[in-house]
């Protein structure tokens, strides 16, 4: 594969932090009584905005309640990561490689900006991408490809020159849409689960030289 831009998701793929979230979430279902388990967490959750989200469970909220939630949310979710963060396997080495070659490199996610601050800036990541588009720089969430195309368009780039990491289903297939590349990791999917997007998956970023010279 020859590219000239790539393109992160950060949730389980810049870090592996899946059961974190999935634990906050867990803590937020049984206060507010909706139904949540690791299936529907992974069919329905894993990818999409916090705005998306909170009015599936809520209906139609103002945007104040859905910060409110959202911070609510976060701050369960931060506590429970900190003592534990760290980039995911090989992403250092990687990235670092990228540079060398003159990539240009974006971080497209769902996350919030309190979660990209609290990822980038604990782990000292920051400085690798040049490109930064999160959940409150869209109007509509993944699978949507407009965070996508937003990366791209910053970036300067088309998309059939730019690849993907994603590892939900739902930012596979916004990748797709959008017109690039893809790559999965298999984090918060299995490996099986994903092929449903695409064939090429890795679990961690020293698998990637199979797929990326």
């Amino acid at each position: 594969m020859a590219f000239k831009g790539v393109i992160f998701d950060m949730d389980g793929v810049v870090v592996d932090n899946h059961r974190y979230h999935f634990q906050a979430w867990m803590e937020f279902s049984r206060k507010y009584k909706f139904k949540l388990n690791h299936e529907i967490y992974r069919d329905e959750f894993n990818g999409k905005t916090n705005a998306d989200l909170f009015r599936m469970i809520f209906g139609k909220i103002s945007p104040e309640e859905i910060n409110k939630y959202a911070q609510e949310k976060e701050n369960v979710y931060q506590a429970l990561y900190l003592k534990d963060m760290k980039a995911h396997t090989g992403l250092i080495d990687f990235v670092e490689s990228l540079k060398r070659k003159k990539l240009k490199i974006a971080l497209g996610t769902s996350a919030p900006p309190q979660n990209v601050d609290f990822t980038l800036d604990n782990l000292k990541l920051r400085g690798y991408f040049q490109i930064i588009v999160d959940g409150s720089m869209v109007e509509r969430g993944k699978p949507d490809p407009q965070v996508y195309k937003l990366c791209c368009d910053k970036l300067g780039l088309e998309p059939k020159d730019c690849v993907v990491f994603e590892d939900s289903l739902a930012g596979l297939e916004s990748a797709k849409r959008a017109g690039c590349s893809v790559i999965a990791v298999a984090t918060s999917h299995k490996a099986q689960e994903l092929k449903v997007q695409t064939e090429t998956i890795i679990h961690d970023f020293t698998e990637v030289k199979k797929y990326f010279n």
